[in-house]
């Protein structure tokens, strides 16, 4: 069995892609398959004010957050938070989920999901 090595990167040098069915957000793909991972993903998001990304849900895939920077109003279910720097979410699979940024600043996180591909179904509204 092939050795894994472990990885160390300056997220500043990761490419920046916006989200599809959202507006105005984009990540960064930290640690993936490419890094060498085999059981976890490490992603980051960043909302710009005025973010939103609608009601969904991924079928199987648990996500694990942790928020860097500013605050989101966050759906979880049938209930609204309101989440800010230094808050965790615990997001479980098939739990319709939406963010927002109605702040003025701009906010960022971490979201750890199960290593593989994600598949996401997104509510009509």
């Amino acid at each position: 069995m092939a050795e894994k090595e472990s990885v160390v990167l300056d997220s500043d040098d990761v490419e920046h892609k916006k989200v599809e069915r959202g507006e105005k957000i984009w990540i960064q793909r930290l640690i993936t398959d490419a890094e060498g991972a085999g059981n976890c993903f490490m992603r980051k998001f960043t909302l710009k004010p005025g973010a939103y990304m609608p009601l969904h849900q991924h079928e199987d895939t648990d996500h694990v957050q942790y928020i860097l920077e500013g605050k989101m109003k966050v759906t979880l279910g049938d209930k609204v938070e309101i989440v800010e720097k230094g808050d965790a979410l615990y997001i479980p699979s098939d739990l319709f989920h939406s963010y927002e940024n109605p702040y003025e600043e701009e906010m960022k996180f971490i979201c750890i999901v199960p290593a593989g591909e994600i598949h996401t179904e997104i509510r009509d509204e």
